[in-house]
């Protein structure tokens, strides 16, 4: 009786391990057809999150391709732009989706990153997480979080800013000269405080800029359109029930988080 049941238990793993193997060969297999039968998406960042079959969409797949959201057919030729909702619960389904994704490629981009890339204010005592910030010198609600900075740090966070300028990376567009200002500072930490608050009065103004600290800007602008960002901020933290909050929260709503 005994290794009767051991026999079915045996099975059992089979077929569920089987059925896994499936789900994650089919996964992969829209990702390569994705990529040979359009050329211009074989460098691109794509992530097959699920057959949308529980969904009552067999044959359709939920993905991201550079951040951007699609419903594709498995041969990869045809697709459906725009988000699915559960129309009963009025529950945005592929934004949840979304952000599990959104989490896999936020950590593999900052990884790509050295500390050089970034804007550090490190945790005053003992370091209990770090919150990483895509952030723009010229957005309100950046320059709000960056007031609570102190929160973070006496609470034990590093944060760690990543440039993010939302226009794009053409000399003379405000966002971007600021960035190049902070970034290109003998002290990065005192002139980002110093243009978010508008104190600078042109301080930190180069005439040239290393052309290493401008690099980390467009690594950290590649990032974020990676990751598929919609606006600024954008945190990830490190540890926590919650790790990806897109757009601004206060630090009190955020802090609980990295101890839930």
């Amino acid at each position: 009786m005994i290794r009767k049941r051991l026999l079915v238990i045996a099975a059992i793993s089979s077929m569920l391990s089987s059925v896994t193997y499936a789900q994650e060969s089919d996964l992969q297999q829209v990702e390569n057809n994705l990529k040979s039968v359009n050329a211009q998406f074989a460098n691109s960042a794509v992530v097959v999150m699920r057959e949308l079959s529980d969904e009552k969409l067999p044959g359709l797949y939920e993905v991201t391709i550079d951040g951007q959201s699609l419903v594709v057919t498995k041969d990869g030729t045809r697709a459906v732009l725009g988000e699915l909702f559960d129309l009963q619960k009025m529950i945005n389904l592929t934004r949840i989706e979304k952000q599990k994704g959104q989490l896999v490629l936020v950590q593999q981009e900052i990884a790509k990153l050295s500390e050089s890339d970034l804007v550090t204010y490190p945790a005053k005592g003992k370091s209990i997480g770090q919150l990483y910030v895509f952030s723009d010198t010229t957005c309100g609600y950046c320059k709000k979080l960056h007031l609570e900075v102190e929160d973070y740090q006496n609470a034990g966070i590093d944060v760690k800013y990543i440039p993010y300028p939302r226009s794009q990376l053409v000399d003379g567009q405000p966002a971007f000269e600021n960035m190049k200002q902070v970034m290109c500072a003998k002290d990065k930490t005192e002139a980002m405080t110093k243009i978010k608050a508008g104190t600078d009065n042109g301080e930190f103004v180069q005439e040239s800029y290393n052309a290493a600290c401008v690099e980390s800007i467009r690594k950290g602008q590649m990032a974020g359109r990676t990751v598929g960002l919609e606006g600024t901020p954008f945190m990830y933290l490190t540890k926590g029930a919650i790790q990806i909050i897109p757009g601004y929260q206060s630090s009190e709503n955020i802090i609980p988080l990295f101890t839930k």
